[in-house]
């Protein structure tokens, strides 16, 4: 199981400050929508780097909230592959996908930004449509199909972080879906309690009700 620290799970460190000469926006720094990507360019594209890739971006747990639609930040780096992190307005959250050269924000981090990064992201996405979350097509849990997968959003829609109690082991939960989003891309990871009420999703335990990881053991439906 892929954890964070503890500290990082309930309180949110800040990220470490890069130097100035690490603390420079990625080439071809764009903000995609539903068909349209859009460029950060000049003072935008800097104060996103700065916050979210070397700053005081603050390291969160997944937040409680149904899958809504979101932005794709996209850059890369010479001689570097791709990179790529999403934004999702509704929460107010970046996650990260893919780590960048120097970065101090790894993969499956979700982040709060600054009031500046959020104020950047949000002018440039005013004319962007969202990308909508499709529903999971399919779930397996420990690797046996689970049914009404589409259901299965719910499990990023309850719990509250805590330091889980004698859950005697853990079951991956794999979310799949016709197009990545921030809640099932191959970084994600969602794990059930084989026994009791809880959840541990990118890198937080969740309390959640007990019934409720019972039917997610059960690969039942989740409405």
């Amino acid at each position: 199981m892929r954890r964070l620290p503890v500290a990082v799970a309930f309180a949110g460190a800040l990220l470490a400050v890069a130097s100035g000469a690490e603390a420079k926006a990625p080439p071809n720094l764009q903000l995609c929508g539903e068909s349209v990507c859009t460029p950060l360019a000049g003072t935008d594209a800097e104060i996103v780097a700065i916050n979210v890739f070397y700053g005081d971006a603050r390291v969160v747990p997944p937040p409680l909230a149904t899958p809504s639609d979101f932005y794709v930040l996209r850059w890369q780096f010479p001689n570097q592959a791709p990179g790529f992190a999403y934004y999702v307005p509704g929460s107010a959250v970046v996650r990260i996908a893919t780590a960048s050269p120097g970065s101090y924000a790894a993969a499956g981090m979700w982040l709060r930004p600054n009031a500046n990064v959020l104020k950047a992201l949000d002018t440039v996405s005013a004319g962007l449509e969202g990308v909508h979350p499709s529903v999971p097509a399919r779930v397996t849990v420990a690797g046996r199909p689970a049914r009404d997968p589409a259901s299965y959003t719910r499990v990023w829609t309850l719990g509250k972080p805590a330091l889980p109690v004698h859950p005697h082991g853990w079951l991956v939960v794999r979310l799949t879906t016709p197009t990545a989003n921030p809640w099932s891309d191959w970084a994600t990871d969602v794990q059930v309690s084989r026994r009791g009420g809880w959840l541990y999703r990118d890198g937080t335990f969740f309390r959640v009700p007990a019934k409720f990881a019972a039917r997610i053991r059960a690969r039942a439906p989740l409405r």
